[in-house]
């Protein structure tokens, strides 16, 4: 990966990532303005003279298009996708064009030497809009991280295209079978006001268009100063509990007011999103769906006791004892699924010299002051180790490790501190154990951010640990504060092993543990149990789909019902189940010959294709 440190923030797939790294290094020429060109099998991918002037001639080409699809989607960014993409002039000149937060760019290369020379010289930088590649001939499976598509502005009239044109239309045609092969739900994702779950929300929204939905954010965050401003009014705990209730409700009730006013077709909560019994009840009554992610430790937060029969499905990162619980309480679809990584936000760092040393240590911690996590730290007197995040008491013997006053650190911060560190200390928070939990079962998320990270990790054991890493080639293991000194002072010492460990671990992230993999799950198992949010993805041509249309037309529910609720039916297939001569035809059948007539005659004519 010699010469492309910083390239992995714009891989998402483990293809692309391998198809890059793997890559020989092409030399760059320079045009007559200076700037860096290229030219690859005999090609030249950009102008000789100006590289920039002519990627905004091929902007200029398609703005009518983007302004367009600008104007119709106002509930998601537009997916720009840039067939063949070069050096990435035409993505500088995108963001320069499009307003900040509107737009999206998905860059498609057949060759991998190209990419990977356009990641090690980034001329679109800086970029204020997310930009992601996928990269390899061969790589459907990165076609995932181009998103809703159906609003999408394609730039093809590239060099490049012209160079991969077979590759590049099938990769169109793949893209387009995604879109008409099913229409996208409407995911209404509300946030927490604050804690360690909201940026979670926001990476489940990422990954939803990812995966072709159209999202909505309700980002609940800025009323959290509103929330605490309640405890300055009154010292009773009992007061300040009454009104704190209120406050959630009243939000509760804007996520309805939301939902219903939108028309979503689901409501993705995840653990603190304040949600109320009757909240959910009434969006439940409007026909919308509702499912909480359940991030939390089930034995610290307990509120699930009462609202888990109120949702539709509750998904979990503890199974076995806590799915039982669940049941119990009412909870009918129930589904383990542990917590994951967003490669657009964590992705190993280039630190500066500053950053480094800022950030950097032997051994460092980040996350909050559990009692749990301040007794074993006090007591391993780990040198060079540095703890950083928030609700960490000055009195604590730990408080000498923390850093920059025990403030709350920043999700970049965060991968910056991943980075700089040599080995990245994981402990789970327990409120009944002193150390480790011995009965520690879900994965936090940090586990899986550090792996996306590049970071190496020494991390306390849990019982689901060993389905989603393996101990010893993609992640080092601790059973008790014991063990943690000898194995600190073991792969600092080898150095060689930790990066090879790192690496792997980064790459079974990309595999297996990202937002798109655990969402594309999540609603994969909805589906299989809601026929609504089922019907919803299919195409107009699905039996199922045409009956809905239908209404309360019974004649034509009547010989719809002749076919399976399963089956993909097109004119030709409806027709050919009518019995012409066998008796006098009903109004829907005759309906369905005169448009077969119709039709028929408008393609003799060329007026219909």
């Amino acid at each position: 990966m010699n010469n492309i440190s910083g390239f992995e923030r714009y891989l998402l797939d483990p293809e692309s990532l391998r198809a890059v790294s793997e890559a020989t290094d092409l030399p760059t020429g320079r045009a007559r303005n200076g700037q860096p060109s290229l030219s690859f099998r005999g090609i030249r991918l950009h102008s000789q003279g100006d590289p920039q002037a002519e990627a905004e001639l091929l902007l200029e080409s398609a703005r009518g298009e983007l302004d367009a699809a600008l104007a119709k989607s106002v509930d998601e960014p537009v997916t720009c996708l840039i067939y063949g993409a070069g050096l990435g002039y035409l993505i500088q000149a995108i963001c320069a064009y499009a307003p900040e937060g509107r737009i999206r760019i998905v860059c498609l290369e057949a060759d991998a030497e190209v990419a990977r020379k356009a990641l090690q010289l980034r001329v679109w930088e800086p970029c204020n809009v997310p930009v992601s590649w996928v990269v390899g001939a061969g790589n459907r499976d990165g076609l995932k991280h181009c998103g809703n598509t159906a609003n999408a502005v394609v730039f093809k009239l590239t060099p490049g295209y012209r160079a991969n044109k077979a590759v590049y239309a099938e990769w169109l045609t793949s893209l387009d079978a995604r879109v008409t092969a099913g229409r996208p739900m409407r995911i209404l994702v509300p946030t927490p006001l604050y804690g360690g779950s909201l940026p979670i929300a926001f990476h489940c929204a990422e990954a939803f268009r990812e995966l072709g939905h159209t999202v909505d954010v309700l980002d609940l965050s800025p009323w959290h100063p509103q929330y605490k401003a309640i405890e300055s009014v009154t010292t009773d705990a009992r007061h300040r509990k009454v009104l704190q209730g209120m406050y959630a409700t009243y939000l509760s009730e804007l996520i309805a007011a939301r939902a219903l006013d939108w028309n979503a077709d689901l409501v993705w909560a995840v653990a603190q999103t304040p949600l109320t019994a009757g909240a959910l009840d009434e969006m439940r009554h409007e026909g919308i769906h509702t499912a909480l992610w359940f991030v939390e430790d089930s034995a610290v937060f307990g509120y699930w006791r009462e609202l888990a029969s109120h949702f539709d499905a509750v998904f979990s990162i503890q199974r076995g004892k806590f799915h039982d619980e669940l049941k119990a309480v009412g909870a009918k679809h129930v589904h383990y699924l542990p917590c994951a990584a967003n490669p657009a936000v964590h992705y190993p760092l280039n630190l500066s010299e500053a950053d480094q040393q800022r950030f950097g240590s032997d051994v460092s911690f980040v996350g909050a002051g559990y009692a749990n996590r301040q007794t074993l730290f006090a007591q391993l007197a780990l040198k060079n180790f540095k703890i950083w995040g928030a609700d960490w008491p000055a009195q604590s013997p730990a408080s000498v490790y923390v850093q920059e006053e025990a403030r709350r650190v920043t999700p970049e911060e965060t991968a910056a501190i991943y980075a700089a560190t040599k080995v990245n200390l994981n402990l789970h928070s327990s409120p009944h154990h002193a150390g480790v939990n011995p009965f520690g079962d879900y994965v936090n998320p940090r586990t899986f951010e550090i792996a996306a990270c590049g970071g190496f990790q020494l991390v306390d054991s849990r019982s689901e640990l060993a389905e989603l890493f393996e101990a010893g080639k993609e992640i080092a293991v601790f059973k008790d504060a014991a063990e943690i000194p000898e194995l600190v002072n073991h792969y600092l010492a080898n150095p060689d092993q930790r990066e090879q460990m790192a690496a792997c671990a980064r790459e079974r992230v990309l595999k297996e543990h990202t937002y798109t993999h655990r969402l594309s799950g999540a609603l994969s198992f909805l589906e299989s149990r809601f026929r609504k949010l089922a019907e919803r993805k299919r195409g107009p041509n699905y039996v199922s789909s045409l009956k809905q249309a239908a209404g309360d037309d019974e004649e034509l529910l009547a010989f719809l019902s002749a076919f399976s609720d399963e089956e993909e039916i097109d004119l030709d297939k409806i027709v050919s189940r009518i019995e012409v001569g066998k008796g006098e035809l009903t109004r829907t059948e005759g309906i369905f010959l005169l448009m077969k007539e119709f039709r028929d005659w408008g393609r003799e004519k060329g007026v219909i294709q």
